[in-house]
């Protein structure tokens, strides 16, 4: 059975235009995740969810801002307007409920 040059060349330009969508869509994709905060968040959030957390530092101040909470680890952090849950390396979660006057900070550690 002979096959037909022209079903060569519609194959060939199925191919081709599927190769160059997928190299335009990677070539998108990864410009946006270098190049844009929410591609950074999303490399971020990804990279929590692989290593069990990310290395932290919690500390919750007074109104008077003394520090009456300070905890490093490995946290997985989620937050509402109220209260900030998290689940530490031992798999405990814990729960920081605060008012109108306490101030939580959670920062990165390198």
């Amino acid at each position: 059975m002979k096959i037909h040059s022209s079903w060569k060349k519609r194959v060939l330009i199925i191919v081709i235009t599927v190769i160059a969508i997928m190299g335009l869509f990677g070539g998108c994709s990864a410009w946006c995740l270098k190049h844009t905060a929410s591609g950074g968040r999303f490399k971020k959030d990804l990279k929590s969810q692989v290593d069990n957390g990310i290395p932290r530092e919690i500390k919750v101040y007074n109104p008077d801002g003394k520090v009456i909470m300070d905890e490093k680890g490995k946290f997985d952090i989620k937050h509402t307007e109220r209260s900030l849950q998290y689940v530490d390396q031992k798999n405990h979660k814990h729960n920081i409920y605060f008012g109108d006057n306490t101030t939580v900070t959670v920062d990165e550690l390198k």
